[in-house]
Parts: C-alpha cells; structure tokens; sequence
C-alpha cells in the first residue's frame, strides 16, 4: 500500500480516538449476554446506517440457536434472537478481479461482577457496568469501537479499493454458538479471507503478536460420572465409595497427561468442578466431575480422550461402580494461514515499531473465530493492552479487567490496512 495511503489511516485513526473511547465506555456500560445482545446490535446497526453502509440482520433464527443449545444441554430462553450484523463496504475502484474480505468482532458479555474499585477505570470515569451481574471482562466492547472506527475510515477510502469488506458483529463468542450461526446463515459463502483481532493483557500496550500457524487451543468440555454404592459413613466396608473413586481418577488424569502424553505436542488436562453432595453420616451414591482439554493438535486430541475412557473404566472397576464419559469439541485449534497472516503482519509493521510485530508461542485459550477458519483461509491476532499504570495488566475474565484505552485507533488501524493490503494482492 502507498505510503501516503498508510499515512493517511494512522491520520484518520488517531482523530478518531475520541470517539472510539466514547463507543467502547458506552458498550462497556451496558453489557448483554451471548444471544441476548439486541441492544448492542440497535446500537451498531445504528452507527453503521449513520455511515451509509449497508447492513444485514436477523441472519439466523431461533431454531437455529436452539440447535446450537441443544448441543450445550442448554434450553432456549425468550430472550435469546438473532443478534448478528453484517455490514457490507463496497470498493468503487475497478479491477479485474475483486475480492471479498470479512473482519470479525465478537459482542457478547461475561458473568461477572464488575469491580467497584477506585483503582478501576470504569468504576472512576462512571461507565461501571450497568447490569449487575454482567461485565465485558474480556474486551469485546473495545474490539466493536475498534471495528466501529474501521468501517468509518474503510467508508471514506472506498476509492483505494476493489471488491468488498464484510463486518462481522458476532454474536456468543463466549460459548462458541456465535460463529457457527453466523456460518450457518451463510455469511461467509462469498468471503474469500477473514480477520480477527482480539485485545490480550498478557502482552504490553501496542505490540501485536500474529503467528504463522497455531494461535490458540482446541477446547473440549468433558463430563465425568462414577455411579453406584452409597451407603453409611460409619461402614464404608460395606459399599463402594464414588467419592473415593474420584479423587483417584482426578490424580490418574493429571499423571496421564504428564507422564503419558508425548510433551513435545503442547495440551493440557484440567478438572474444573468436583460433584459429589451428600448428607451427614451419607458415603454418596455418584461422583461428577466436569473439565477441558485443550491441544492443536486433532490426534493428541483424540489419545486424550481414549486415554480418559480407558482410566476411568480403571477406575470404576476396581471399586465396583460405573463410568460414564461425555463431552462436548467447543472449539477447533486457531490456526493462522501463511499468505493471510504475511499481509497481516506487514500491515502491522507500517502501522508500528518493527520490533513491536512478533509471533510467540500459541495460548492454551480457545476462540469460535476457528470454526471460520475451517471454511476460509484467515489470520488472528492479539493487540497487547498491559499497562500497570493504567490498571490494564489484569487477566481476562477479572472483575477488575480493562483495556489501555491508547490501542483503540492502533487496531482501528490495523483492520484497516489489513483489509487494504488483502483487497490489493
């Protein structure tokens, strides 16, 4: 891209800021659950229509999120809908081939209690979390300003390009519905690359990590259940022990996956939830356990899980009882494609510090945004936020989260050179 093009979005970004802060703190104020986000979508389909671009909605309908559910165990509520937008920006400059490129946002919110501490920006500023309950703890209210303020700048340079730029508001990143109801509507049918850029506290403020290859982890859910015995505390010679069991069976899977796994291939085994309620003087009937398992790769995936079955069938036998296994593949393996993340990274690199542009070592975190990379080719990376200064060095999914507000128009910029150097080639 001409270097008085570049010049002129960094220009465009950073007069921008102002109101790239003041789209974030209004969405931050207001936070929606996954497949609740209607207010959030009336309002970027507002600002959007404001630019005179085209938009789609209502892309999927209720059956399909109740398909989506099903898969979860979850129920459908009323106030679950179609929440997804699209926005379609039309190049006016003419070649002999176009192109359809899609950025992608998430827009959903998290179970959190947002801290009430003087040290917490949104607290002090007086855009806390209006929902009690509910907190955009991971940043996907700065990742819409971002995209917000791309579709603004992408609107006044449609002369710089041919062919189309798809906005993607999604909706559940968070459970991984959201990306597959956005396939399912067929948004992607046309799009031949998609990008995603995702906001990251563990890197420092305004660096950007883009991997060739692995970005983040598969996730798999899993269930666990020991059932039978049960009986009298004070003989516990005279049934089996569920709970025993268990706690054996945690132990097995954590030295399974430290001792039997090859650890040249990254994954990682944890048990989040321990079930085994009981009354006073009761040895209880059934023990259930619930985890995640997490690889980038689909055959240590699958040794994994055979591994599990295999101990906990173990397991259960040696105390008499029965096991059973379920889980659910939330998400693939993020998995960046060569030719998409080279035109990424060398937006990147004129947009900042050379130094500042690097790739590491993939996160053991999962993202929907790989259910579109099993359809197209696409890039996703990481905008460091962490300033301890600022109080935005604290982990995703904290009540005290929050975003270095200064990144705001540097991936504003990004999304939009980005798209401009794709369309190009």
């Amino acid at each position: 891209m001409r270097e008085e093009v570049v010049g002129n979005i960094i220009e465009k970004a950073e007069k921008m800021q102002e109101k790239l802060i003041e789209y974030r703190r209004k969405i931050h104020q207001n936070p929606e659950p996954g497949l609740c986000e209607h207010e959030t979508a009336k309002f970027i389909v507002q600002e959007l229509e404001k630019m005179n671009i085209k938009v789609q909605k209502n892309l999927y309908t209720r059956k399909d999120i109740k398909e989506e559910l099903d898969k979860l165990g979850e129920n459908i509520k009323k106030e679950h809908g179609p929440t997804g937008v699209v926005g379609i920006i039309e190049g006016t400059k003419v070649a002999t081939e176009e192109k359809t490129i899609a950025l992608r946002t998430d827009m959903d919110a998290l179970l959190v209690n947002e801290s009430n501490s003087a040290k917490h920006l949104p607290a002090r500023e007086g855009f806390r979390s209006n929902n009690e309950g509910l907190m955009h703890a991971c940043g996907h209210d700065a990742h819409i300003a971002m995209l917000l303020g791309a579709a603004q700048i992408l609107v006044e340079l449609k002369s710089e390009f041919a062919g189309q730029v798809k906005l993607i508001f999604q909706p559940d990143e968070e459970r991984g519905c959201g990306a597959k109801l956005i396939c399912k509507a067929g948004v992607l049918d046309d799009v031949d690359a998609i990008y995603g850029l995702h906001v990251w506290s563990p890197i420092e403020s305004g660096k950007v990590m883009i991997n060739d290859g692995a970005m983040m982890a598969s996730v798999d859910n899993f269930w666990l259940s020991l059932i039978g015995g049960g009986g009298h505390s004070s003989m516990p010679h005279e049934t089996s022990d569920p709970l025993l069991a268990a706690t054996e069976l945690v132990n097995h899977i954590y030295k399974m996956n430290a001792r039997e796994v090859d650890t040249r291939d990254p994954s990682l085994v944890s048990v989040e939830m321990f079930d085994s309620k009981a009354d006073w003087g009761v040895i209880p009937d059934k023990a259930e356990l619930r985890g995640t398992i997490r690889t980038f790769d689909k055959k240590v995936r699958k040794n994994i899980i055979n591994k599990i079955i295999k101990i906990g069938n173990s397991v259960a036998d040696q105390h008499g009882l029965e096991f059973s296994f379920k889980n659910l593949y939330a998400f693939p393996p993020t998995i960046n494609t060569i030719k998409e993340t080279e035109i990424a990274r060398k937006a990147a690199q004129n947009l900042f510090k050379k130094q500042h542009v690097f790739s590491d070592k993939p996160v053991m975190s999962g993202e929907d945004f790989a259910y579109y990379q099993e359809k197209i080719p696409g890039t996703f990376m990481f905008l460091g936020i962490s300033d301890q200064t600022k109080g935005s060095n604290n982990p995703h999914h904290n009540p005290d989260f929050d975003v270095d507000e200064s990144v705001l128009k540097k991936g504003t910029a990004l999304h939009v050179l980005t798209a401009l150097n794709y369309l190009e080639k």
